[in-house]
């Protein structure tokens, strides 16, 4: 969290947030130079070395991965090596299902390869879908469709006098509850075991959007599953096993600490869902269940049928790559980007365009490195392992490095799966909002115009998603309290987490590497420009709009209106003083910039970081303890404050509201503090 000295009428050439205004031109000038750096041959390159086998977490083909990105970033001139961290990995060994009766038959549950993709065929190296660190279990039960295994579809099946008692269930991925719980509520419900399926020809965020499957389109397939985890009962991301950094040489606490449900859960492909849901002759499904997969079907009925899944469980290695541009000014200082590098199969899209846009950016700014730039601040890259499982590799290296990680970096940058489609999407904690905006005037777009250009023709308000879930900025912006941004061109993505997200999808999803490069160029930009400013844009006047706008929207929800005021009434006038004092503390920092004020400028700096810990909490909050930041919220929707909503709670809300007024608090005095200091200056 920091003040924004970007002023109301924008920025133009003579202006950029945080720089002297004689350092501007040679700013736009330097990235410029980065518009021209990517290059589409080089792109496809570094995708076919990290995609073109199959690379799971911990595997040896993991690990040449890993060599790949140290030996290219190394080459463009960071400093980079591997760094190696011990978790919990469990492999399937054994996944077996057939019918047994009435007739007895084999269920073939790999996903079958597809015309024009070779890469599909290799089912020895794919695996057949699974979840990881799934519950081993050989079971024998009745089939029963369960729709997508929420409470209400339960009640809908106990009317239908329909028992899934005993019974192996299976269910539609979705329904707004996490597969981990939906495991545990049919355990509760007496099932032995649950295989779960994706939709196909329709998007996995929005179903409305349907259309040609993959290899013919963007949609998934009848073969393509959808791999996923089964550790979101953990209450934290990363290793649960160890108390520090799973060093080398660590002790780890019992590999029981990995909590998963008591019942088998598997990843199926929507064709073998089609396969079972065919042959049920029992009661018809409710209208309102109805699947692409198969249609007048039947929720249960005789058929009865064997499961059988065991896996390796074991303590093994992962790899992170980690390469610093060591700054020139204030090395100590540090933007960090990152992107993991672990897939479920091949993972070209997911996650190996992050990790080429990544090593794009690697050349652009080495480039400009050997042409004798150096930037402000140091610049970390970050090629995390484990993401896919529970983001163990951002995980690890966060906790090695936590307490100069929260003091000295400015901001995290996200690469991911950043080529699902041609529209463009960024996502930031609120603070960066605004650096976002101002970096979209310069960078280019995959059409060749601005992205500001691309974007308002998307989006005319050129809005900023929140951060919300999903990769790896989660460890950075909730649980360090830094603030984060990534950037996407997205669409529907019916290959993710499947077989079919290999170099053969790239034809669908990016065939000539414009939107990885688009991704890599203002990537690159918005790092300089964290780096290269003075004072890095990181905007408080957003977070205190933002917070005004969060606590509006809590002051007028619904129930416990008396309870709301009081809290309202408590945070509002924190909020007030810090809407009057900013415009003062921004001023004194601008005219710092213009006379060259060192030392009013460091105090400054040190003073937005000392801000930043204000909202962050050792114990985190009350509804989750992994989330130490009190001002950035994990939610897709509400982007702050993430706690506020505790306190209603009747037994912890008092201590919830006395967290949060102590935060502000804190604030409060840093500001006027700060104000004063910028007086004596």
């Amino acid at each position: 969290m920091a003040f924004s000295l970007r002023s109301d009428a924008g920025e133009t050439e003579s202006t950029l947030s945080g720089f002297p205004v004689n350092s501007v031109s040679h700013e736009l000038s330097l990235e410029r130079k980065v518009n021209l750096s990517p290059n589409a041959a080089t792109a496809l390159r570094d995708e076919q070395a990290l995609s073109s086998h199959v690379h799971r977490m911990g595997q040896p083909a993991d690990y040449r991965t890993a060599v790949y990105m140290r030996n290219r970033l190394a080459a463009a001139g960071w400093d980079a090596r591997i760094v190696t961290y011990v978790v919990p990995i469990a492999w399937p060994t054994e996944q077996r299902l057939e019918i047994t009766a009435p007739v007895h038959r084999a269920i073939d549950l790999y996903e079958p390869a597809l015309p024009g993709d070779p890469w599909s065929a290799d089912h020895a190296a794919i695996g057949k879908p699974y979840s990881g660190y799934s519950a081993d279990g050989e079971v024998t039960g009745p089939l029963v469709f369960v729709n997508r295994g929420v409470s209400a579809d339960y009640a809908t099946l106990a009317r239908m006098h329909v028992s899934v008692r005993g019974a192996i269930v299976i269910a539609r991925m979705g329904g707004g509850l996490r597969n981990t719980f939906k495991a545990m509520l049919a355990a509760r419900m007496g099932a032995k075991a649950v295989l779960s399926f994706p939709e196909p020809f329709v998007d996995v965020y929005d179903p409305k959007l349907h259309g040609k499957p993959y290899p013919f389109g963007p949609h998934r397939p009848m073969g393509g599953a959808l791999r996923n985890t089964m550790l979101g009962l953990l209450d934290e991301s990363g290793d649960p096993t160890v108390a520090g950094p799973p060093l080398p040489g660590a002790k780890h606490k019992p590999y029981s600490l990995v909590r998963v449900p008591p019942i088998p859960f598997s990843a199926i492909t929507p064709l073998v869902a089609q396969q079972l849901l065919r042959s049920l002759d029992g009661p018809k499904a409710p209208a309102s269940w109805k699947t692409n997969v198969a249609s007048n079907f039947s929720v249960a009925g005789s058929e009865r049928a064997h499961f059988v899944l065991r896996s390796r469980r074991f303590f093994g290695p992962i790899w992170d790559v980690i390469a610093t541009l060591r700054g020139g000014v204030a090395p100590n200082e540090s933007i960090l980007i990152g992107s993991h590098r672990d897939a479920w199969t091949y993972g070209a899209i997911d996650p190996g365009s992050g990790s080429v846009a990544l090593l794009q950016v690697g050349d652009a700014l080495g480039k400009l490195r050997r042409s004798g730039w150096r930037p402000y601040r140091s610049i970390v890259i970050g090629s995390w392992d484990g993401e896919e499982l529970n983001f163990f590799g951002s995980d690890a290296w966060a906790r090695q490095h936590d307490d100069g990680l929260r003091s000295t970096c400015w901001a995290y940058i996200n690469t991911d799966e950043v080529t699902t489609g041609r529209k463009f999407e960024p996502y930031a904690t609120d603070d960066l909002a605004g650096l976002i905006r101002s970096v979209s005037e310069v960078a280019l777009a995959p059409n060749g115009k601005t992205v500001a250009e691309y974007w308002r023709a998307q989006d005319k308000k050129r809005f900023v998603e929140p951060a919300g879930t999903g990769s790896d900025h989660e460890e950075f912006a909730y649980h360090e309290g830094i603030p984060s941004l990534g950037y996407i061109y997205s669409g529907v993505f019916g290959t993710w987490h499947s077989a079919y997200d290999n170099i053969a999808s790239l034809k669908v999803f990016d065939p000539h590497m414009q939107l990885a490069n688009a991704a890599a160029r203002i990537t690159a930009i918005t790092a300089m420009r964290l780096a290269d400013a003075t004072i890095p844009d990181v905007n408080l006047s957003d977070v205190e709009l933002g917070l005004q706008r969060r606590l509006n929207a809590f002051a007028n929800g619904q129930g416990q209106e008396p309870r709301r005021a009081i809290v309202v009434r408590r945070l509002q006038p924190y909020l007030t003083a810090m809407e009057k004092i900013t415009p003062f503390l921004n001023f004194n920092a601008t005219r710092a910039l213009e006379v060259n004020d060192t030392r009013t400028i460091e105090v400054y700096k040190n003073s937005i970081l000392a801000l930043r810990a204000a909202f962050f909490s050792s114990k985190g909050i009350p509804s989750a303890r992994w989330t130490r930041s009190l001002l950035y919220n994990d939610d897709d929707v509400v982007s702050l404050l993430p706690s506020l909503e505790n306190t209603l709670d009747r037994k912890g809300g008092d201590a919830a509201l006395e967290q949060l007024a102590g935060a502000f608090a804190k604030v409060q005095l840093m500001v006027i503090v700060r104000g004063q200091c910028c007086t004596a200056q």
